[in-house]
């Protein structure tokens, strides 16, 4: 695997693809990237979108394959081979689409998001938005610390992890197909207990909406 961080060179190109991703968001950026990866038919590559210390967006990308160059971009890519064993202690962020899904009654399973489904159930009870708020960040919480899921995922967590960030996110496909779904950015720390199984899950990435920006884990070792 590669690790890659992106960003745009400073040229009249790469203006325009700029002014796209200001107007269509995540969708934008997947199509953006796609160009770091010419000969692909299905993605290979996750990838996470921040800003820099001048407010432009960059990349990091984890690929099978390294990136080909472009006028595009700047790129500053490494192979990415942690090596892990049972108890390792890693720092991580991480963005993702948390869904579950919900069967009514009517017997056919919906997913939904995690957080609008607690305040559609809890807005009617919930005292104020502060409250509601508060209901909303523990349904993330508790979807990203089940169990089950860290089993499969090859790890535990240290503690409950910290919500940064939480987005709505809007954009359209070329074919007006409209994408909505929401991202949460996590940061914590977790124990590895099961490195072969982590690091498939790694190079899969966690969640849903991988095309669109989110389920790539960032890691750093501290013990």
């Amino acid at each position: 695997m590669y690790l890659s961080k992106v960003q745009l060179l400073p040229t009249v190109q790469a203006g325009a693809e700029l002014a796209k991703l200001s107007q269509n968001g995540v969708y934008a950026s997947h199509q953006l990237l796609w160009q770091l990866f010419p000969n692909q038919k299905e993605r290979e590559f996750l990838y996470r979108e921040e800003q820099d210390d001048f407010g432009q967006p960059q990349f990091f990308v984890l690929s099978k394959k390294q990136p080909t160059s472009t006028p595009l971009f700047a790129i500053e890519s490494k192979a990415f081979t942690p090596q892990l064993m049972a108890s390792s202690r890693l720092a991580f962020k991480l963005r993702v689409n948390p869904t579950i899904c919900i069967t009514p009654q009517e017997g056919k399973s919906q997913r939904h998001d995690v957080l609008m489904h607690a305040k559609r159930q809890n807005q009617h009870h919930a005292k104020n938005a502060e409250q509601l708020k508060s209901i909303m960040d523990q349904a993330a919480i508790h979807w990203l610390a089940d169990e089950k899921r860290l089993a499969q995922w090859g790890v535990a967590l240290d503690s409950l992890p910290h919500i940064m960030a939480y987005n709505r996110h809007h954009s359209n496909k070329r074919s007006g197909l409209k994408i909505q779904f929401s991202s949460v950015d996590f940061e914590g720390l977790l124990t590895v207990k099961d490195p072969e199984v982590f690091m498939q899950q790694y190079q899969k990435g966690f969640g849903r909406a991988k095309a669109m920006g989110c389920g790539l884990m960032l890691i750093r070792r501290i013990s």
